[in-house]
């Protein structure tokens, strides 16, 4: 599950940056924290995977912090539609926090000049602020059911800086936070018993004459919102008062109802080295790697820069010395991971394994065992090195380093068991918490064999193969229990847990580089396999008294499933029609009726499958209309009219019932 912080022009750049990397030290394994733009909370379907949606301190309307239109620079700044999906989205059951920003909370409805669209949406841009502020005011949410309005302001951009306040912190009797910078105040003066509405005091500022609220918790329809006027998000000088801080931020959180991790790490997570190896099975496979790179020898470190990275290669005599020497510089490294930019690979020749202290979260051992069984199981011949560590993304490591994707001999997997910045379709985030499996495959095939038009269909073929395992023995097995494990398409992987919601529990993305007549393509994949709440998994859908799946046996179990796929794919020349009725049968969205907002007006079809030549979603439309071929083509024999969508240009929120068009 994500948490969305607002990153519009209008968002305040020290409160934006204070809050990501606060709640990424507090929320971090079990969150995903990321931004997200005016335009996508207006245009794609966030709020369905939202834990969580963050507004840092908001600027005036006019102009950003370095004087620029916020027109500009990183798209429009939070907007009417925007606004009505916050609304929509808070009191249908989701969570906000907002911090830095001052809050005026009425009994009912203040009067506007906004357009009627805009007042039946919830959302008010308020001609009045909050007492103790200035500048252009942001907006308004309302509660339906208590028709309480909450009014937040914007920050006043005209002092050289925020007023210096003590907050006196009420869950932790007798705690002060000093220094912590204020923007307005949180005013309840409106509201008549305020405690009778839902609204709860989280915190005072002390002032000479009287504490004032600092920040609020309220109940919003079905959701939840915190209100803080200070900047909880913002690191301070004192370290006793940092750690006071981050108190109050993870009780704001936890009275929010998010599940944090039990601790935080004392230094947060840096990359550690892969570790490359090769089936016991398979001997010369590590050499033949090292050859192909140009190593003759690992007496010393061999460094190989490429277009994204430097590696460093290091002889496995040496991995003891090296993770030492890695983590004693993890401290110095920084957030962004762009900045690590050696990364240092161990490799086994001689068909060594490391210890299982240098890979604890996975039994690389077992893992070869496992998929030993498997492939024997299919009858399938010895193939697949591989390499594993904890690297900044299984994605970025194969498809942005081009020397190295162009000589690594196919196929080889790359398994992270740590994933610090995995990346998702678009601009999501895939972050791998323990018991997630995160990998990716590099698979190499010439264009004779393959036509590049058929390759949109890899990522079908491996979300089908990952369902597949799923309901593999040892996994979560054939009956009922791996029947939960369903396809969205294009290429995600729910849940449809025992209380029957869907749950995402893993996703595929898929790169192509073409050249010299083949294709390289590696394949990404996530799968939440033993991950805790509030992450939905697949062990989460066993029977308490059942054994759970492993991952090593579920990552052999998905290797030898899509390589006997893979081998039949090519073979066909990339026909997907022995793999459709299948793919059919694990999908979520036979017979699904959805809106089609990228016509005018939108109109409600069906959905029938996926194009057999291009892997376009087939659609048709409820009432015979006389047009076809919106987003990608269409056309049918005996009358029908089909519409057929693809993934680019379109934003595809399945579980909503809507297809938005991208913007």
């Amino acid at each position: 599950m994500n948490i969305l912080v607002y990153a519009g022009p209008d968002a305040s750049p020290p409160s934006l940056n204070g809050a990501l990397s606060s709640l990424r030290a507090l929320l971090v394994p079990n969150y995903a924290v990321q931004s997200v733009t005016s335009r996508s909370l207006s245009a794609h379907p966030w709020a369905a995977t939202c834990s969580l949606l963050v507004l840092p301190s908001l600027l005036p309307r006019a102009t950003s912090s370095s004087g620029l239109s916020l027109e500009s620079n990183s798209g429009p700044a939070l907007t009417p539609p925007a606004a009505k999906e916050i609304q929509n989205y808070v009191v249908g059951g989701g969570r906000l926090l907002v911090l830095g920003t001052g809050l005026r909370v009425d009994s009912r409805r203040t009067n506007t000049t906004l357009s009627l669209a805009s007042q039946f949406a919830g959302i008010t841009i308020l001609n009045n602020v909050p007492q103790g502020t200035s500048g252009d005011p942001k907006l308004t949410i309302e509660d339906p059911d208590t028709r309480l309005s909450f009014s937040l302001a914007a920050a006043d951009t005209q002092k050289s800086a925020a007023s210096q306040l003590t907050v006196t912190v009420q869950p932790l009797e007798g705690t002060i936070i000093d220094g912590l910078l204020c923007d307005g105040e949180i005013d309840l003066s409106n509201v008549e018993n305020p405690e009778t509405k839902g609204l709860e005091t989280l915190a005072h500022v002390e002032c000479a004459a009287t504490a004032t609220p600092a920040g609020c918790h309220a109940h919003i329809g079905r959701g939840s919102a915190a209100f803080w006027s200070v900047h909880l998000e913002c690191p301070l000088t004192n370290d006793k008062d940092d750690r006071a801080r981050l108190a109050l931020l993870r009780q704001t959180l936890e009275r929010l109802r998010l599940r944090l991790p039990e601790s935080i790490p004392e230094h947060p997570p840096r990359p550690l080295p892969q570790i490359l190896t090769a089936a016991p099975w398979r001997m010369g496979v590590v050499e033949d790697i090292l050859s192909a790179l140009g190593i003759t020898s690992l007496s010393e470190p061999f460094e190989l820069k490429d277009s994204n990275d430097t590696f460093r290669i290091h002889a496995h005599t040496d991995a003891a010395r090296v993770i030492a020497d890695l983590r004693a510089a993890a401290r110095a490294m920084g957030d962004d991971p762009a900045s690590w930019t050696a990364k240092h690979v161990v490799a086994y020749t001689g068909n060594a394994l490391p210890p299982s202290d240098l890979a604890p979260r996975f039994d690389i051992a077992r893992y070869y065992d496992e998929l030993k069984h498997a492939r024997q199981e299919h009858a399938l011949p010895d193939s697949y090195p591989r390499a594993n560590g904890t690297i900044t993304s299984t994605q970025t490591l194969l498809d942005k380093n081009t020397r190295l994707l162009s000589t690594l001999p196919p196929p080889l997997l790359s398994l992270a068991s740590a994933q610090l910045a995995g990346r998702g379709r678009g601009s999501n985030v895939w972050l791998t918490p323990p018991g997630c499996l995160s990998f990716s495959l590099l698979l190499r095939v010439p264009l004779a064999a393959l036509p590049a038009p058929k390759i949109v269909f890899v990522q079908y073929l491996f979300a089908l193969a990952v369902a597949e395992a799923c309901r593999a023995p040892g996994v979560l097995g054939g009956d009922r229990t791996g029947e939960r494990v369903r396809i969205k398409w294009p290429n995600d992987l729910y849940a449809i847990t025992p209380d029957g919601e869907r749950k995402k529990i893993g996703g595929i993305l898929v790169n192509t580089s073409f050249g010299a007549g083949k294709a390289d393509i590696v394949v990404g994949c996530g799968l939440n396999v033993l991950s805790a709440p509030p992450i939905t998994s697949l062990a989460q859908l066993l029977p308490a008294s059942a054994p759970r799946p492993t991952l090593e046996r579920t990552l052999a179990a998905v290797m030898a499933r899509f390589e006997r796929m893979w081998a039949e794919f090519v073979r066909g020349r990339g026909s997907f029609a022995p793999f459709m009725d299948l793919y059919l049968e694990r999908w979520l969205h036979s017979d699904q009726l959805v809106t089609l907002t990228t016509l005018t007006p939108p109109r409600e079809v069906r959905i029938v499958g996926i194009t057999p030549d291009h892997g376009l979603l087939r659609t048709l439309p409820e009432r015979e209309p006389a047009f076809g071929g919106m987003g990608g083509g269409g056309g049918g024999g005996g009358g029908l009219e089909f519409i057929d969508l693809q993934p680019d240009g379109n934003s595809f929120d399945l579980m909503a019932g809507l297809i938005k068009t991208k913007t």
